[in-house]
């Protein structure tokens, strides 16, 4: 059952998942959090349970979701491929925080500013019991099952996207 989060409003993300009917729990940070590794230390996880949400924007100026484990680095090959796309970069900050609105280091993989935005989750967060999600805010994380997320990330797919 879903939780609502102690001493505020459900977030963005909280609502996506609410809405696509996806369990989850809400995990408060004891200081806030702005990396995968930082988020795994407080909460005592593995860094790989704590995803990576990276907006890639292609060449003619789309802009792309990628979900990754939060050990694993992105491989802008592998997601230029994806693409078929080889100007594809990293968005800038200022386009993630436009585009999603939340600030980097605190993307979620849902509940953007715009609906537009398509995902790509890499085969190894698939591989994992449990995963941790922003809640589009530093002071939490929302626990809940990989095979959830393709009922919230806009039209996933799944594939190998992580250098190595």
């Amino acid at each position: 059952m879903a939780k609502k989060k102690k001493g505020g409003s459900k977030t963005a993300p909280m609502r996506a998942l609410d809405d696509a009917g996806v369990t989850y729990d809400v995990h408060q940070h004891a200081h806030k959090q702005f990396t995968c590794e930082g988020v795994a230390e407080d909460l005592n996880l593995p860094v790989a349970q704590v995803l990576k949400a990276m907006i890639v924007q292609t060449y003619e100026g789309k802009f792309v979701l990628f979900v990754l484990p939060g050990d694993r680095r992105m491989s802008m090959k592998k997601v230029s491929t994806a693409l078929g796309d080889k100007g594809a970069a990293a968005a800038s900050e200022r386009d993630v925080g436009r585009v999603t609105g939340f600030q980097v280091g605190a993307v979620s993989v849902c509940g953007f500013r715009r609906d537009d935005i398509a995902g790509y989750i890499d085969q190894g967060v698939m591989e994992l019991e449990q995963v941790i999600i922003s809640s589009g805010r530093p002071d939490a994380g929302i626990a809940m099952s990989p095979a959830d997320l393709p009922k919230v990330v806009a039209g996933a797919q799944i594939g190998d996207f992580a250098e190595g």
